[in-house]
C-alpha cells in the first residue's frame, strides 16, 4: 500500500510538472509577436503598429547626443593670467619711465629727439611684450609730463585690476574695458588722441583674458547631460504606427522594429522563455498552495486532476488564437462556469483569476481584457455556484453576457474611445461572454465522464423517476422507496437551512438505500403479511445482512456509474454505528445459552463517517425518519424530543466529527426537520358522512 501511494504521488508530481511545462510553452508560443520579413530599403506590403510600448534607441541618442553638442565650454579663473597682466603692465610703464629717463641731460636738455626715443620705445615694446605701440600712443608717452603719465599709469592698473578680479573670456574683457575706461578724464587732451583712447589701448594690448577653458568640468558637464536624455528616453507608445503600407523601411524604423522582435529570425527568445518562467511559476505556487489549501480532495483523485487540467488548458489554447482577433475576447469564463459549478464560487473565482493572470501575456496585459474578464469572472461565477438552482443555464449566459458588454463600454468611455469603437468592443465582449459559457455547459457531460463529478443538471437528471436504479427501487423495493422520498426531503430542507448543497443532499438521499435491493424482503419496511426472514437467522447473520447494504450499494452506484458525492452518500449514510436490535438480541440468546456476550464489532456498519455536510444531513434525516416510522410518534414535541436524542446519539457516537457541522447547523436541522414533519402531524378535519344523504 506504501509503494502505491508513493508512486500515486510520483506520477501525480509529474503529471502536476508536465504540465506546468505545457503551459509555459503554450504562453511563451500565444505571446511571440506575429513576425514580418523586412530588411532596410525594403518597402512594406502592410501597416504595423508597436503592438507594446519601447524605448526608440536611435532617437533617445540623437537627442542625447545633441544634448551633449549643445553644451557650452566651461571656463574659470587664471590666477596666473591675472597676475602676469599686473606685471606686463607694471613693466610697460617702467620700460616707459626709463627711455624717458635716459634721454634727458642732467642740464635738462634733450639728448635725441623726441621721434627718435619714440622709435626706441616701439621697438622695445615690440621685443619684450610682442605688441605694437602706434606712433601716436609711442610719442604721446615720451612727450607727456610726468603727472600725466603717472594719471595713466594708475588708470590702467586699476582697470586692469578690477577686470582681473573676474572670470573673462574675449567677449566680456572688450566690454569690460569699454565700461571701466568710460570714466577717466581726458583733460588736458592730447594732441595726438585722448587719455581714453590710450588707456583702452595699452588695456587691450596687455591685458588678457583669464578664462581657462576647463576641458574636466566642460565633459562632465556633457556627460551629465548626455546621460539625462537617455535617462529620459524617446518612447514609441503602444497603438503607434511604425510602419505604413508602401514605405521604404529606413535603418531606424528597422532597429525599431528589432527592439519590437517583429523582424523574423531563427533565433530563440530566451530572455522572453525566461522571463515567462518565472511569471508562470509564481502563477503555479499560489495556485497548488490555495488548491492544498481549500480544495485537497479535488488534488488526491487522479480522474478529477485530469478533467479539471483539461478544463483549465482550453481557454489558454484557444486564447493564442482568440487574441489576435481582438483583445475583448475572453475565454476564461469556461473555467468560472466549470470550477464554480464543481467546487463553489469562491474557487471558481480565484482559480478563473489565476487563469487570467497566465492568460495576460498573451493578450500582451491589456487592460481592457483584464478588466471585461474580471467582471465577467465574478458575476459568471456567482451565478454557475448557486446552490439553490435560483438561476437556470439561460440566466447565466444572457447575464455574463451583459456584464461583459456593460464592462466593455464603461472601459471603453474611460479611454475616449469613439462610438464605432464602443460598440464594437461590446458586440465583442457579449460573443466572448456567451460562447465561453454555452462551450461550458456542453463541456459538463465530458468533464463529468471524466472526473465522475455531479453538477446541478446531472443531479436534476439523477433526481427524475425514470431512472433506472429509481424505478427498480419503486418496483423491488416499494418500501425502501418511500422511505427515501421522506429521509429526501428532510435532507432537502435541512441542508437549505445550513447553507449546504441542498440539491445533492436530496439526490444522494434517493440513492442512499440502493443496496437494499440486493436483498430488500430482509428490510422491514419491504416486509409483507407479517412475515419477516429474519426470524429464522441467527442474529449475527441478520446483521451482516443488514450493515451489507451500504458497500452493496456502492457496487451497484459504481456499475450505474452514479457520481462519487452520491457514492461517498451511499456508503457514509449509516457511518460505523452498530445494530442495537441485532445486538442485544444476540446478546439475549448469549444470556439464555450461558455463552460469553457476541463482540460488538460483529454488528458495527463497516463504513467511514459521514465527510461532507450533505453526507452528515442524509445519515441523520434516515435516521429520525426511520425513528418516527417506528415509533409512531404523531405530535411535534415528541418528534423534537426523539429528534435531540438521536442527534445527541450520533455526536457521541463520534459520527459526525469529520462532517463539518456546527451546534448551531445541528439546531437548524432539528428546525427543519420539524418543519417538514409539520404537514404529516398536522389533524385533517373529519368529514361527514355522507350515506343519508346519498339515499
Amino acid at each position: 500500500m506504501k509503494l502505491t501511494n508513493n508512486l500515486k504521488k510520483t506520477l501525480r508530481a509529474v503529471f502536476v510538472l508536465l504540465l506546468a511545462l505545457l503551459v509555459i510553452g503554450l504562453v511563451y508560443y500565444g505571446s511571440i509577436p506575429q513576425r514580418y520579413s523586412l530588411t532596410p530599403g525594403v518597402v512594406s506590403s502592410v501597416d504595423i503598429a508597436a503592438p507594446r510600448s519601447v524605448e526608440d534607441t536611435n532617437a533617445t541618442e540623437k537627442r542625447a547626443n545633441e544634448s551633449k553638442i549643445s553644451v557650452a565650454p566651461i571656463y574659470v579663473r587664471s590666477d596666473e593670467i591675472a597676475q602676469k597682466c599686473a606685471a606686463d603692465l607694471s613693466q610697460f610703464f617702467s620700460i616707459c619711465k626709463t627711455i624717458r629717463d635716459a634721454n634727458v641731460n642732467p642740464d635738462g636738455s634733450l639728448k635725441q629727439t623726441y621721434r627718435t626715443v619714440s622709435d626706441d620705445l616701439i621697438q622695445q615694446v615690440k621685443t619684450t611684450f610682442g605688441i605694437d605701440l602706434t606712433d601716436d600712443e609711442s610719442f604721446w608717452i615720451i612727450t607727456a609730463d610726468e603727472s600725466m603719465l603717472q594719471y595713466i599709469q594708475s588708470q590702467t592698473v586699476s582697470i586692469a585690476s578690477l577686470i582681473m578680479t573676474d572670470t573673462v573670456d574675449d567677449a566680456a574683457l572688450a566690454n569690460e574695458i569699454k565700461t571701466y575706461s568710460a570714466d577717466i578724464n581726458d583733460a588736458p587732451k592730447s594732441l595726438y588722441l585722448s587719455n581714453t583712447e590710450l588707456v583702452k589701448s595699452l588695456l587691450a594690448k596687455l591685458v588678457k583674458p583669464n578664462a581657462v577653458y576647463d576641458e574636466n568640468a566642460t565633459q562632465a558637464e556633457k556627460d551629465t547631460a548626455f546621460n539625462n536624455a537617455m535617462n529620459n528616453p524617446v518612447m514609441i507608445e503602444k497603438g503607434t504606427r511604425i510602419v505604413s503600407y508602401g514605405e521604404v523601411i529606413s535603418q531606424d524604423t528597422y532597429h525599431v522594429l528589432l527592439d519590437l522582435n517583429l523582424i523574423q529570425n531563427k533565433g530563440f527568445d530566451f530572455v522572453l522563455l525566461g522571463g515567462i518562467t518565472v511569471y508562470m511559476l509564481t502563477i503555479f505556487c499560489i495556485l497548488g498552495l490555495y488548491l492544498s489549501r481549500f480544495e485537497p480532495e479535488m488534488i488526491k483523485n487522479p480522474r478529477d486532476i485530469v478533467a479539471f487540467s483539461l478544463s483549465f488548458l482550453l481557454p489558454i489554447i484557444s486564447s493564442i488564437y482568440l487574441s489576435g482577433q481582438s483583445t475583448l475576447i475572453s475565454p476564461v469564463f469556461f473555467t468560472a462556469v466549470i470550477a464554480a459549478t464543481y467546487l463553489g464560487v469562491q474557487s471558481g473565482i480565484v482559480l478563473t483569476l489565476l487563469q487570467i493572470m497566465i492568460i495576460l501575456p498573451i493578450y500582451k496585459f491589456e487592460v481592457e481584457f483584464l478588466f471585461i474578464s474580471i467582471i465577467g469572472t465574478f458575476i459568471c461565477a456567482m451565478i454557475a455556484g448557486q446552490r439553490n438552482r435560483k438561476y437556470n443555464s439561460a440566466s447565466l449566459i444572457l447575464l455574463t453576457s451583459l456584464a461583459c458588454a456593460i464592462s466593455a463600454i464603461g472601459i471603453s468611455l474611460i479611454l475616449k474611445a469613439s462610438r464605432t469603437d464602443l460598440l464594437t468592443s461590446a458586440l465583442w465582449a457579449i460573443i466572448a461572454g456567451s460562447i465561453s459559457v454555452i462551450a461550458a455547459l456542453g463541456f459538463m457531460p465530458i468533464f463529468e465522464l471524466i472526473s465522475n463529478t455531479v453538477s446541478p443538471i446531472r443531479l436534476i437528471d439523477l433526481s427524475q423517476p425514470g431512472n433506472p436504479l429509481l424505478k427498480r427501487l419503486f418496483v423491488e423495493a416499494p418500501g425502501t422507496s418511500q422511505h427515501s422520498m421522506m429521509v429526501a426531503n428532510l435532507a432537502d430542507s435541512a441542508a437549505e437551512a445550513i447553507g449546504a448543497n441542498p440539491l445533492l443532499a436530496k439526490v444522494g438521499a434517493y440513492y442512499h438505500d440502493i443496496g437494499k435491493l440486493e436483498k430488500p424482503l430482509f428490510f422491514t419496511e419491504n416486509q409483507q403479511n407479517g412475515k419477516n426472514p429474519h426470524d429464522e437467522l441467527a442474529p449475527e447473520e441478520s446483521a451482516a445482512i443488514i450493515t451489507a447494504h451500504p458497500d452493496q450499494g456502492v457496487r451497484l452506484a459504481r456499475r450505474y456509474r452514479l457520481p462519487s458525492s452520491i457514492i461517498h452518500i451511499i456508503q457514509e449514510h449509516h457511518g460505523s454505528t452498530f445494530q442495537a436490535y441485532f445486538y442485544h438480541k444476540a446478546k439475549s440468546l448469549a444470556l439464555e445459552n450461558g455463552q460469553n456476550e457476541p463482540a460488538m464489532n460483529a454488528f458495527k456498519y463497516r463504513c467511514g463517517v459521514p465527510s461532507t455536510r450533505e453526507s452528515a444531513v442524509v445519515m441523520l434525516a434516515d435516521t429520525c425518519e426511520a425513528a418516527i416510522k417506528s415509533t409512531g410518534i404523531t405530535s411535534q414535541d415528541a418528534a423534537e424530543e426523539l429528534f435531540r436524542k438521536l442527534i445527541k446519539q450520533k455526536i457521541e457516537q463520534d459520527q459526525l466529527v469529520n462532517s463539518g457541522l456546527s451546534f448551531s447547523d445541528i439546531e437548524l436541522i432539528i428546525r427543519a426537520f420539524l418543519q417538514v414533519y409539520a404537514g404529516f402531524f398536522h389533524e385533517r378535519v373529519k368529514y361527514p358522512d355522507d350515506s343519508t344523504i346519498r339515499k
